[in-house]
């Protein structure tokens, strides 16, 4: 979609190009960004080729091949191999020798989380992740289903405030401008996230969470961070 709108396409690598590295890369992919997998499995970069990703076959955690895959251009990083300590290296190394602005990493053994926590290293559980979404089916099927629909045809996405013309609107005065199919699902201020009122005033540097129709949320993110768009 972002591709239909000239957005800028952020440089994102993966490392890993198995089952999640490819899923997180196709989700990536399908919304403009340019996305890059490390790997070295022979059979696994042959499958990631078949489905249309650009593979460097290599190994993720060699400095060289982070740089030749883009790393010091990238916006994103994330560890996606199966090995805790490969992501936690790829994780240490983007950090450290590329400073890229975001970096995440796979956490398969639940007792590592602690670990990736205390260098810095934003990490996502893979067992706490598959636990949470079983526990909304249970206890939250409505809830469950609409992630889901949202998933299939629908968009999340999070930006910042940056047009000056929108500091100082409140999210009604900002809502009556969005196209229908979207809305204002949460605000981000200073560190702190809140169900925004009618009445909030906008600032500069807010973060918004759009939820929504796909089209309608690429609109409402050109609508509130135009330089994205060229």
């Amino acid at each position: 979609m972002n591709i239909l709108l000239n957005v800028i396409p952020m440089r994102v690598i993966i490392v890993g190009g198995g089952r999640v590295g490819r899923g997180l890369a196709e989700r990536l992919e399908n919304r403009g960004e340019n996305v890059v997998l490390i790997e070295q499995d022979q059979q696994a970069v042959e499958i990631a080729r078949d489905a249309g990703f650009t593979v460097h076959q290599d190994n993720g955690t060699n400095i060289d091949a982070l740089r030749a895959a883009g790393a010091e251009n990238a916006k994103i990083i994330a560890a996606a191999t199966a090995d805790d300590d490969v992501n936690l290296l790829v994780s240490q190394l983007s950090n450290l020798k590329f400073n890229v602005e975001t970096v995440i990493a796979c956490v398969n053994t639940p007792q590592n989380v602690e670990v990736f926590e205390d260098l810095g290293v934003q990490s996502i559980s893979a067992n706490d992740s598959i636990v949470q979404a079983m526990d909304n089916a249970v206890e939250r099927p409505a809830l469950s289903e609409w992630m889901s629909e949202i998933e299939r045809n629908g968009d999340v996405q999070e930006i910042e405030i940056t047009d000056e013309n929108l500091s100082g609107k409140t999210i009604k005065e900002l809502g009556q401008s969005l196209p229908d199919g979207v809305l204002i699902a949460l605000v981000s201020r200073d560190g702190e996230s809140q169900i925004p009122t009618p009445e909030l005033t906008l600032r500069h540097g807010d973060h918004l969470i759009f939820v929504g129709q796909s089209r309608a949320v690429d609109d409402a993110i050109e609508l509130c961070h135009p330089e994205m768009y060229v």
